[in-house]
């Protein structure tokens, strides 16, 4: 018979596998002597792998991959995937799960984000609320200074005015001999001796004498408590100006009283 169709102990997929393991050569030979099959071959190969494990004076060939006989079995076995179920014999069996390790610190805070899209508009604007009920009336404020004016004139040649602005009194005349009248000139009477306190409103009168003769002009104030003052001038009809003097602030005789007829509270 030829060599190519001699027969073989080992099959076509066992040939195959053997094509690729030049280095288990040693025990093809061994089990070409036609007394074992690969399964039994597996057996005992497997039974001295073990017997040898604990042979050598204790060197346990386990600890070291590189061990010829480990080695050996393991190219076995890949090439006919038989014995122990492809299992290394060495490996022991799984030891217990270790403990959890320490939770590990945490990271650092990431970047802020981009700021998203604003977001539309909300509803439409509700319906305007009804009025309040009106609050009460405030305290009234403090009075502000009074301001008056009074005006005479018993000639053609001048005339006379009194006015009361900022708590003072003043008395003025103005000459009308000319063709248009000419200014008002002004006395101040607010420094003469006893002015009042509080002035709040004012008058004047005069009499005239006629002719170059002087007249008297009175000028009359009366305060916000409802006393009444008088001082006098003189007028001066060649230039038609006024000579007050100095003259004093006088309460007037008799004072304003209620209820009264023709009377009056007399001063002392």
């Amino acid at each position: 018979m030829s060599p190519e169709y001699r027969t073989s102990l080992f099959g076509p997929l066992a040939r195959h596998r053997l094509s690729k393991l030049g280095t288990v050569a040693s025990l093809t030979l061994v089990m070409a002597a036609g007394v074992v099959s690969p399964a039994a071959a597996s057996a005992q190969s497997v039974t001295a792998h073990k017997a040898a494990s604990r042979g050598h004076g204790g060197d346990d060939h386990c600890k070291d991959d590189n061990h010829p006989s480990r080695s050996l079995l393991k190219a076995y076995f890949r090439a006919y995937g038989v014995g122990e179920d492809g299992k290394d014999e060495c490996k022991g069996a799984t030891g217990a799960t270790g403990a959890t390790g320490a939770t590990g610190a945490t990271g650092g805070t990431g970047a802020t984000g981009a700021t998203g899209p604003t977001g539309s508009g909300g509803g439409a604007t509700g319906a305007t609320g009804a009025t309040g009920a009106t609050g009460a009336t405030g305290a009234t404020g403090a009075a502000g200074p009074c301001s008056d004016i009074d005006a005479s004139q018993d000639s053609n040649n001048f005339e006379v005015r009194a006015t009361l602005t900022g708590g003072r009194t003043y008395a003025g005349i103005r000459d009308l001999t000319g063709n248009t009248p000419g200014p008002f000139l002004w006395t101040d009477l607010t420094t003469h001796p006893n002015y009042p306190a509080n002035p709040c409103g004012v008058s004047i009168a005069q009499h005239s004498l006629g002719g170059q003769a002087e007249g008297d002009l009175r000028v009359d104030v009366v305060t916000t408590g409802g006393a009444v003052y008088e001082s006098t001038c003189q007028i001066v009809p060649s230039d038609r100006t006024l000579n007050c003097d100095n003259n004093a602030w006088v309460l007037v005789n008799r004072q304003p009283a209620p209820n009264a007829v023709n009377g009056g509270t007399v001063v002392m």
